[in-house]
């Protein structure tokens, strides 16, 4: 292997793992703060890229689709923790187990009667779809380094949400101590519905960039977590 092929190869490992960073972080958001066991966390990333796929078939622009997909993930995420999850944060972990496959199984077949069982494919923007030259005769694409610029400064904004604002602190204090917040007036019941759903959308997101380098197919949200 010579040494352009190995920086490639290189490149697309660190864009890889930032993109498994970005799932990972909100999963981890919502079981290290809530303490829910969340299995269907890679449907929510599978939802992302479908919803990609559909948005920007409909808009004809990735960005619009890609801000539509966030706030329609946002209000899935609010209902999903008000309807369900919810009434989790007392149980055992085997019943949050048992709710969250079962979520598993209804996203899929809600999947396969909506958009089929085809696979699809999400073209790279025209603004993104340059190469960037690394020797003689080879190129590594644009987009995948907008992924890897995407994944580093969400996690950027996301470290600084947890440490340097009030409503971090909010976050972090309900984590740990769920009775007392609920003492100092602060609704911790909402505080924990906008944190999942953050982490849906983190999970939405990370599923739409993904979707243009890695195609949109059905179960994919559970081959990216094993």
């Amino acid at each position: 292997m010579d040494l352009t092929t190995f920086l490639i190869q290189c490149l697309n490992s660190v864009q890889y793992g930032l993109l498994l960073f970005l799932i990972a972080s909100g999963l981890t958001l919502i079981f290290g703060i809530m303490g829910v066991i969340n299995l269907a966390h890679g449907s929510f990333y599978m939802i992302g890229a479908y919803l990609a796929f559909t948005l920007s078939s409909l808009t004809g622009n990735f960005v619009a689709a890609l801000l539509l997909g966030i706030a329609l993930a946002v209000l899935f995420g609010y209902l999903l923790e008000w309807c369900f999850f919810s009434f989790l944060y007392e149980r055992e972990h085997l019943q949050q187990v048992l709710l969250t496959y079962g979520l598993i199984l209804v996203i899929e077949e809600m999947r396969s009667i909506l958009v089929g069982d085809d696979v699809h494919g999400v073209p790279v923007p025209d603004w993104l779809s340059g190469g960037i030259a690394i020797g003689n005769d080879m190129t590594y694409p644009v987009y995948r380094l907008f992924i890897s610029g995407v994944c580093v400064l969400l996690a950027a904004a996301m470290y600084a949400a947890l440490k340097k604002t009030r409503v971090g602190m909010m976050v972090r204090a309900g984590a740990t101590n769920r009775e007392m917040v609920q003492s100092l007036g602060i609704n911790i019941s909402l505080l924990y519905r906008i944190v999942f759903a953050i982490g849906v959308a983190i999970a939405v997101l990370a599923g739409m960039i993904a979707a243009p380098v890695s195609s949109v197919y059905p179960g994919m949200g559970g081959s990216v977590l094993i």
